[in-house]
C-alpha cells in the first residue's frame, strides 16, 4: 500500500491532529465480493473549525483516517451466502436467515505509535461501526450467533467452497508499533437493501470534541 497524499483534518484539544490519508490499494477479487471500495482518485484537503463541539470526517473508498497513534480504513466489503468460523481446530458453518443476507466490513487498524497498545476500540475512545444502507436505516453488528447453523450432515462441497471465514475483533489483543490487524465487522440487514456507509465516533477525552468519521463504501 502505497500513500499518495496526505489530508489534513482539523486540531484536537491537547495538540492532536486528525488526518485523512489517501493511499493507494489494490482491489480484492472474489466471487462473492460484491461491494469492493475502490481506491481513490484525487485529494481534497477538509478543515475544520477547533471551537465546533462536534467534528465530521467524510472518507472516500481507498482513504485512510489517522488519529492519534492509529490508523483505520475498510479494506474490504463481502457480501458471502455462507460464513464460517473456526473453534477449536474444527470448522462451523452459517448462512443468514430467511429474508436478510450477510454483510461483512473488514477494517485495517495500524498502530503508528511507538508503543505496544490494544485496539482503539477497546479503550481508545473509537466506537464499533454502524452500518448505513441505501434505504437510509442503521444496524448494529451481528454476533455469529446470530445466523443460522449449518448442521454438518448438511455442508456440501459448494458449502464449504464458498464459505467465507469471519475474524472478529480480537480486543484483547497486543498490537506492537507499527504492525496491523483486520478485524470483520459482520451484519445482518434485508435482501432488498444494500451497503452504503460505516459510521464511527471518536471521542478521544471526555471533554474533547466527539468526532463522527464516515467510511463511504461506493
Amino acid at each position: 500500500m502505497l500513500a499518495i497524499g496526505v489530508l489534513v483534518g482539523y486540531v484536537l484539544g491537547g495538540g492532536k491532529v486528525v488526518t485523512v490519508t489517501t493511499t493507494v490499494t489494490t482491489p480484492i477479487t472474489s466471487p462473492i465480493t460484491t461491494y469492493t471500495p475502490s481506491p481513490a482518485t484525487e485529494t481534497i484537503t477538509i478543515t475544520y473549525p477547533q471551537t465546533s463541539a462536534m467534528e465530521l470526517i467524510e472518507v472516500s473508498p481507498g482513504q485512510v483516517v489517522a488519529f492519534g497513534s492509529w490508523r483505520l480504513a475498510v479494506s474490504a466489503v463481502k457480501n458471502p451466502v455462507y460464513v464460517k468460523e473456526l473453534w477449536s481446530g474444527r470448522w462451523f458453518y452459517f448462512e443468514a436467515p430467511q429474508d436478510r443476507k450477510i454483510i461483512i466490513v473488514t477494517v485495517r487498524i495500524q498502530n503508528a505509535g511507538t508503543g505496544v497498545s490494544l485496539p482503539p476500540f477497546t479503550y481508545g475512545g473509537l466506537s464499533r461501526p454502524v452500518l448505513v444502507t441505501d434505504a437510509n436505516r442503521s444496524y448494529d453488528y451481528t454476533h455469529i450467533d446470530q445466523l443460522k447453523y449449518i448442521p454438518s450432515d448438511k455442508v456440501t462441497k459448494e458449502i464449504e467452497q464458498f464459505a467465507v471465514e469471519y475474524r472478529g475483533l480480537d480486543s484483547s489483543a497486543k498490537m506492537a508499533p507499527g504492525t496491523y490487524i483486520e478485524a470483520d465487522f459482520m451484519y445482518l440487514i434485508p435482501t432488498t437493501e444494500k451497503p452504503l456507509k460505516v459510521v464511527m465516533t471518536y471521542q478521544p477525552t471526555i471533554s474533547g470534541p466527539e468526532i463522527t468519521i464516515v467510511f463511504r463504501l461506493s
